[in-house]
């Protein structure tokens, strides 16, 4: 028996959340948006979950997406939003969070803006993307990556279905992930799969070696549903290359990127901004990855050390600088929980990049006794940066600066970048 609902807001996940007619408790309803009047079923009571049946009264910023998915695929929860509406939503939960901010910079792509899509395979040889946590919802074509992309996604079932290749459990197939440059023009393929069988790579790249610049071989050992795994073989490049602000970058196959590369060169120039380097300074850029960040200041500043906890992406972003011959570069391996509290010397300005938990309290009371005149945050979740930048206010730091940006449209996940001074 379905229930009426009325979609007031959205939770902490960027799903729809209503009251339902004539009682108190409330309903959390993916693919729904504030303002929409439904008819759902309840799928899970005890945690108060429920689907869409029909759309009674749309939202007035619902709109038809383009994608014949959407309302389906996990990949774009909120392609049923206008964009306007997308940026607003995401705008007022900077504002809540910190008060005020600048406008939100929308992605300058809202389809094909991507640079890597990983892909799950699923039963009868289908290829796609997950709805919920165990189906996969088989793909014909996606959005978010590239025409080239399609094209692959086709050419893969067809060489799965060839060569019987089940999926896992049943057979080895367990992800693809598709990595593209979108300035420079090149493509690798990781295959990766489980123990019960080699994978036919030397069949597979004769297929595609017009189409991609290389194919990587990868098995994931793991119960848990992970599209990264240990090498096994590659055929062709295990790499790729594009840019970001003139800069050239090489990016392994297992390695993080900026997933929307666009977007990530405004990212960059916010920072330069933010930051305002006159050339005599020493820079910290923490959590500093495959250098995108670091790099691309070090021809504003004295010095620029970069610390990594993994310590390939170290060891690459040393080989970015020497590919773009920055000699002021040096990085650091280790976490940076560990490392940072030995370091001695003068510091003007740091640069933060964290994963989604954030800032450990000792890199915040290292900071802190360092001092910097500036201290640029960036952030993929914006919930944990409130958290961090209370504790910064210890050491008497304050946000001089706030600025969000959309890195993924049609989701509610964003970045922001705050200027803390003290």
């Amino acid at each position: 028996m379905y229930e009426i609902v009325t979609i007031t807001a959205f939770d902490e996940k960027g799903q729809g959340l209503g009251r339902r007619e004539n009682k108190t408790s409330l309903l959390t309803v993916p693919f729904a948006y504030p303002g929409d009047r439904l008819a759902v079923n309840v799928t899970n009571r005890s945690k108060k979950l429920a689907e869409i049946i029909e759309v009674l009264e749309p939202s007035p910023d619902r709109i038809e997406p383009p994608c014949p998915y959407a309302g389906y695929c996990g990949g774009c929860p909120w392609q049923g939003l206008s964009y306007p509406a997308q940026l607003k939503h995401k705008e007022a939960l900077i504002k809540q969070l910190f008060g005020e901010s600048e406008p939100i910079i929308p992605s300058p792509k809202q389809f094909y803006f991507r640079n890597r899509m990983d892909f799950a395979f699923g039963p009868n040889f289908t290829l796609g993307l997950r709805r919920g946590k165990s189906e996969v919802l088989d793909l014909k074509e996606c959005l978010l990556l590239s025409e080239k992309c399609n094209r692959l996604i086709g050419k893969i079932k067809e060489f799965t279905a060839k060569h019987k290749l089940l999926t896992h459990p049943e057979g080895p197939m367990r992800h693809v992930i598709i990595r593209e440059g979108k300035k420079v023009p090149n493509t690798i393929l990781n295959f990766l799969t489980n123990e019960s069988g080699p994978f036919p790579l030397d069949k597979l790249w004769p297929e595609l070696q017009a189409e991609v610049q290389g194919i990587t071989w990868s098995l994931n050992r793991s119960p848990a549903d992970l599209s990264v795994g240990e090498i096994q073989a590659t055929r062709g490049q295990d790499h790729y290359f594009d840019e970001l602000n003139g800069l050239r970058f090489k990016i392994p196959v297992q390695s993080f990127f900026q997933t929307n590369p666009e977007q990530a060169e405004k990212l960059i120039l916010t920072v330069a901004e933010f930051l305002d380097l006159r050339g005599g300074e020493t820079l910290l850029d923490l959590y500093s990855g495959t250098g995108s960040i670091g790099l691309s200041l070090a021809k504003q500043a004295k010095t620029v050390i970069g610390f990594e906890e993994d310590a390939a992406a170290t060891a690459l972003s040393l080989e970015n600088a020497r590919l773009n011959g920055i000699g002021n570069y040096s990085a650091t391996a280790g976490r940076a929980e560990e490392v940072l509290p030995s370091f001695e010397g003068r510091v003007e300005a740091v640069v933060v990049d964290p994963p989604r938990p954030g800032l450990h309290k000792k890199v915040i009371r290292k900071l802190g006794e360092l001092k910097p005149e500036k201290l640029v945050y960036v952030s993929c979740n914006p919930r944990t940066q409130k958290i961090d930048v209370e504790a910064f206010k210890e050491f008497g730091y304050r946000i001089k600066r706030c600025q969000p940006l959309d890195m993924f449209p049609h989701t509610p996940h964003l970045e922001n970048i705050l200027l803390l001074t003290p």
